[in-house]
């Protein structure tokens, strides 16, 4: 097949794996500035064509009706009310109504002018809906500490920086608003930029593209299963696409996936790797995790578990090969010791290609030694 159209038809499935997974799912997107509404379109319109619920808040004193004219002579459908007092919306929301419309409401905040309205009151209406996200959209990439990017930080790494006064880029009483709603309801909250395109990378790739913000969800290592098929490629084709791992097929992980340790986050599937059996040894293999979920040692615990099975099964020894020196660092952190290629089992080497230049490590595991 050719190489270019089937990496189409994998970035098609995974746009529709992300669609079908939030269909009919209702995301609320608060936009700090009206204004920015029309970057924001295009990601809407995918949104919209995925059949997701979305409703839209701004503040009612910026105008966008002209922005909704444009788009609505052009087929997509508003529900548009200028200026909403919170209660009017929620009431004009809670009826029944045509959900493929998309709601935008202006919301009245003139009685009340704290910087932190429109994220106090934009929340108890997303938690009133039983909203599954709220986006708030507006200047800033995410939240950041300084030039470090926080693409998920735990709630109890933002209460220590709220409470030390650490300077994030945004302000510590609207950010204190959004911990303790994603602490109470459940409610994912995103913090992103208005900019075309962050939308739909956020929503419908793995890479995310804002700050998350949870409660603490509960994480769970599991088997893999047949139903985890298309999370596993989706995880583990971008790997490959690096030159991270080998190349291994749809075919082979559906043969295998009972092999498959997975990372689970309030049952998604963050991370991945996976026990290939050799007889006397086992090797730790295709090492994934999504990049907003890199570096919270979810891969470290991973391997941890893998080894453990291995000395369950009697394996002599554990060994992992890779070319990223990351790699080679996260295996001598947990114990292994740099080893010839040549001194790996013989069943290994008859199936591997030595003109890769990768590392390899070796750990034993005989008499139940597992220490990590």
């Amino acid at each position: 097949m050719n190489e270019t159209i089937e990496t189409q038809m994998l970035d098609a499935l995974e746009l529709f794996h992300y669609a079908y997974r939030f269909r009919q799912h209702q995301f609320v997107l608060v936009l700090d500035d009206g204004a920015r509404l029309e970057q924001l379109m295009l990601d809407i319109r995918v949104l919209y064509s995925s059949h997701i619920k979305i409703v839209i808040l701004y503040r009612a004193d910026q105008s966008i009706g002209d922005c909704l004219d444009r788009w609505g002579q052009r087929g997509y459908r508003f529900h548009h009310l200028a200026s909403q007092l919170p209660e009017q919306a929620l009431e004009v929301l809670g009826r029944e109504r045509d959900w493929e419309e998309v709601a935008v409401i202006g919301l009245d905040l003139s009685s009340d002018q704290e910087a932190e309205a429109l994220t106090r009151q934009s929340l108890q209406i997303a938690k009133t809906l039983g909203a599954d996200k709220v986006f708030f959209l507006g200047e800033q990439k995410g939240l950041s500490l300084g030039d470090r990017f926080l693409s998920h930080p735990r709630p109890d790494e933002l209460e220590s920086y709220l409470n030390h006064d650490t300077p994030l880029s945004m302000a510590p009483s609207r950010l204190r608003i959004m911990i303790a709603e994603a602490r109470c309801s459940g409610i994912e909250i995103i913090i992103l930029e208005a900019k075309s395109g962050t939308l739909f990378e956020e929503i419908f790739t793995h890479r995310g593209s804002g700050t998350l913000l949870t409660e603490d969800y509960p994480n769970v290592i599991r088997l893999g299963r047949e139903g985890d098929l298309t999370d596993l490629l989706m995880l583990i084709r971008h790997e490959m696409q690096q030159g991270s791992i080998l190349p291994i097929s749809e075919e082979s992980i559906a043969a295998n996936i009972q092999n498959y340790f997975v990372y689970t986050v309030n049952a998604a599937i963050v991370a991945s790797a996976t026990l290939i059996d050799y007889g006397d040894s086992a090797e730790l293999a295709k090492f994934c995790t999504l990049p907003r979920y890199q570096g919270k040692g979810r891969a470290r615990q991973l391997a941890i578990q893998m080894i453990e099975r291995a000395a369950e099964l009697n394996k002599d020894y554990v060994f992992a090969l890779s070319v990223n020196p990351k790699m080679w660092d996260f295996f001598l952190g947990l114990g292994f010791e740099e080893t010839s290629r040549e001194e790996l089992s013989q069943s290994w080497q008859a199936q591997y290609d030595f003109s890769r230049p990768s590392k390899a490590f070796k750990k034993s595991v005989a008499n139940g030694k597992v220490a990590c």
